[in-house]
């Protein structure tokens, strides 16, 4: 009689949902996504969505995402195509175009567009500016690259006053520590 209740208990148990929100800090490992980088103490790892997004106070505040694509997929918001033999260069023109073609980054304003080293691959690193359909203002840092047949893009995005430059060097650290598990075919 004794193992109703706790069967009952574990049934109960197991149809909870899994928290919006978990705390992170140190080595992270995402073999689903084949990387692996350092997180910072004190934020915040997102458990409803597939890609890798943190934040500390608040993703409409600051947040950081890593993604993972097959070249082959379609970008959401351009019809420019990513290529295995694209110059990183190249690769950085069609995000932009993703970007400036998204109906939620409004008043785009691109800073910088440059060469930068992932991880071992050549890539890019963008700094631009937008806003939002609120108004807010809003600074963001773009790395990308491709490996083999996968685009990898880890992307910090803060509201410019305050939050930008506030966690900045947070995500330069992160970028920093990001490793492929295995290299892409």
């Amino acid at each position: 009689m004794r193992k109703l209740p706790l069967i009952a208990l574990l049934f109960i148990i197991g149809c909870i949902p899994t928290p919006p929100w978990s705390k992170v800090g140190g080595q992270y490992f995402d073999d689903s996504q084949n990387f692996y980088v350092e997180l910072p103490k004190g934020w915040k790892k997102s458990n409803r969505v597939v890609y890798l997004l943190l934040t500390r106070d608040g993703v409409l505040l600051q947040n950081i995402m890593i993604t993972r694509m097959d070249i082959d997929a379609e970008l959401k918001y351009t019809k420019k195509k990513l290529k295995r033999d694209m110059l990183p260069q190249e690769v950085a023109e069609v995000i932009i175009d993703d970007l400036t073609s998204n109906p939620n980054i409004l008043n785009f304003n691109l800073i910088e567009n440059i060469p930068a080293k992932i991880s071992g691959h050549q890539g890019f690193r963008l700094l631009f500016t937008f806003r939002n359909e609120e108004g807010v203002k809003y600074k963001s840092v773009y790395y990308g690259f491709i490996a083999g047949g996968k685009f990898y893009g880890i992307r910090y995005t803060a509201a410019e006053r305050y939050y930008f430059d506030k966690d900045i060097e947070t995500f330069e650290k992160i970028v920093k520590s990001f490793k492929l598990l295995s290299e892409e075919t």
